[in-house]
């Protein structure tokens, strides 16, 4: 979708230009406030796939969402224990729920849970796999949610989903009409204050201009891609437009999927992957990066 990617998609500040030109994607600066967004929109959501040009749920599908989803099970146990620390019944809208393992978990706790998801795959996979109820694939922003569900949640949750979506604002006002005075609100999103978006910004000075690291990783313009990074500070400044206040920002390091992914891609030989693994572990161990953040924040009463 063309759009007039000059004007800021968070401060609305004019005259930008594209910064890095990425292999997959176009990003530009904003001049005013720092914000990182990329060139590209996507045109409609509804009935598309994240990973297929099919929308139909056949024996294929189903086994790359169950692949996908066993991956990292122990990112769900993360999302599950942060939420559970604030609240631990009530109304419950999860946007953008993927495979809808958490949802699911969230109903067994006890919430009275609600999902949004624009994938269509994944929305068929919630209905006749899980059995989920409760669920479709209208956004946020439609009358459906915001003339019947004003005021209605007290625990609205966005998993690894700001930072795919076309216009951030939009989404968190939408978010905010819909919460309960004194109700939370969860993000997890990749954090451009990060070792992994840093570095590409040093070698691309350093370079001057030739080289741009893992720049090339965090950003894409196919369908559903990353459309912006946020910095914390970003964050604030969005949670403040949308009248939402802050009660903690954390940086965290997540991998979307296991160790053994990545290095089965890098290395190709399982002998080479074993050999590997304890090193990349230690690594991490050791070394402190922290590519994600958790933010929680509160409709004030």
């Amino acid at each position: 979708m063309q759009f007039d990617h000059s004007i800021c998609k968070l401060c609305g500040g004019g005259g930008n230009t594209i910064r890095y030109r990425l292999r997959m994607a176009n990003v530009v600066v904003c001049q005013h406030c720092g914000f990182h967004y990329t060139d590209y929109k996507d045109d409609e959501y509804a009935g598309l796939s994240a990973h297929s040009e099919s929308t139909v749920l056949d024996e294929k599908a189903i086994r790359y969402i169950e692949e996908k989803l066993q991956s990292n099970p122990h990112r769900f146990d993360h999302h599950i224990a942060t939420v559970l620390q604030h609240k631990h019944q009530g109304t419950l809208l999860d946007i953008g729920f993927g495979g809808a393992l958490f949802l699911r978990s969230m109903l067994q706790q006890g919430f009275d849970a609600y999902g949004i998801e624009l994938d269509k795959q994944y929305l068929l996979y919630a209905k006749e796999v899980l059995g989920l109820s409760n669920i479709n694939d209208l956004p946020v922003q439609d009358k459906y949610w915001q003339e019947h569900y004003a005021g209605f949640f007290e625990v609205i949750v966005l998993w690894d989903v700001l930072e795919h979506v076309n216009d951030p604002v939009a989404l968190m006002q939408s978010i905010q009409r819909l919460l309960k005075p004194g109700g939370y609100l969860f993000i997890d999103t990749p954090c451009r204050d990060g070792f992994y978006h840093r570095s590409g910004e040093w070698l691309f000075r350093l370079s001057g201009g030739r080289w741009k690291g893992l720049l090339h990783d965090l950003y894409s313009s196919h369908r559903f891609g990353h459309k912006q990074i946020f910095s914390k500070q970003d964050i604030r400044e969005l949670l403040t437009q949308s009248q939402l206040q802050p009660v903690s920002i954390k940086q965290f390091h997540e991998m979307s999927f296991p160790y053994t992914f990545y290095l089965k891609k890098i290395l190709k030989h399982d002998w080479l992957v074993a050999i590997a693994l304890p090193l990349v572990k230690l690594f991490f161990a050791v070394v402190k990066i922290r590519n994600k953040m958790m933010v929680i924040s509160i409709k004030e009463i």
